[in-house]
């Protein structure tokens, strides 16, 4: 079986994640497990115009405030947990949420976050840069979602010829064999005049030794808008994208547009790396 974790923000939630993450890990034939993120560092931000002393009690008052929120979020996500047959393993953590995150990637088959999953206390990008570190950093695939996730129609799997990106397809597959009667739709981008699909021939062959349905399209243009405009108003399907790199930030999302559709369209992004 599977190991499926769900990443969660312990002051920041709804039910309706935690019905998300069952549904997926069902789909993957997985056992979930939610792991509980609280971050500790950078809880508060002085203010001039306070005194040292009330700014401390401002802060002992924030913490109170917080710790109690805490209990009770614990409390509201055990009842949600209990109210599914699944047997759902929770993990408390109270720590710097991503090297939380990356340890417990390494030892599972997937990662599921929210879209907008944030420890910042600032104006945040979107999508969060605490996704973006995920993403960059993960040891295992990872699915991105947005807050309703409706039943999927249709799984649509970017690739360009790359390893990278058959890599993202060949995770996918292996994950969710359930969905093999799905309809897939491969898109391929012609990039620099190129229009007939790379390795077209075992692409094909290894499509259909997976999948009953599948049709492929070739796109004209650049990648970025190309993508956006096939998916930009889908709300029933799951995008696929292979990561090219751990190095930097800007290197992942420069040679991808998986950002874009993170920050313009409500359907899951899966992510991983070769």
């Amino acid at each position: 079986m599977k190991k499926i974790i769900a990443a969660i923000d312990a002051l920041h939630f709804s039910e309706e994640q935690i019905e998300t993450y069952v549904y997926i890990a069902r789909e993957a034939q997985g056992k979930l497990t939610i792991v509980l993120l609280e971050n500790l560092v950078g809880q508060n931000t002085p203010m001039a115009s306070v005194s040292t002393f009330q700014f401390d009690q401002m802060i002992r008052e924030s913490l109170e405030e917080q710790a109690q929120l805490r209990k009770e979020n614990i409390e509201r996500i055990y009842r949600a947990c209990n109210s599914y047959s699944d047997d759902i393993n929770i993990q408390e953590t109270v720590s710097a949420p991503l090297p939380e995150v990356i340890a417990a990637s390494r030892f599972a088959d997937l990662l599921l976050i929210n879209n907008n999953t944030s420890f910042a206390f600032l104006y945040e990008s979107n999508p969060p840069h605490f996704v973006k570190d995920v993403l960059a950093q993960a040891q295992c695939p990872v699915i991105v979602l947005p807050d309703q996730v409706p039943h999927l129609r249709e799984l649509v799997f970017s690739y360009n010829g790359t390893f990278s990106s058959m890599y993202a397809i060949r995770q996918f597959t292996q994950l969710f064999p359930g969905y093999s009667d799905m309809p897939v739709n491969v898109v391929y981008v012609a990039e620099n005049g190129h229009s007939a699909i790379p390795h077209e021939n075992m692409l094909k062959d290894y499509m259909d030794h997976h999948y009953d349905e599948v049709k492929y399209t070739v796109l004209t243009g650049e990648p970025v808008p190309e993508f956006l405009a096939l998916l930009i108003h889908r709300k029933d399907c799951l995008v696929t994208y292979g990561a090219y790199g751990r190095s930097t930030l800007s290197r992942f999302f420069h040679r991808s547009n998986a950002e874009s559709i993170l920050r313009t369209t409500d359907i899951p992004v899966f992510i991983t790396h070769p």
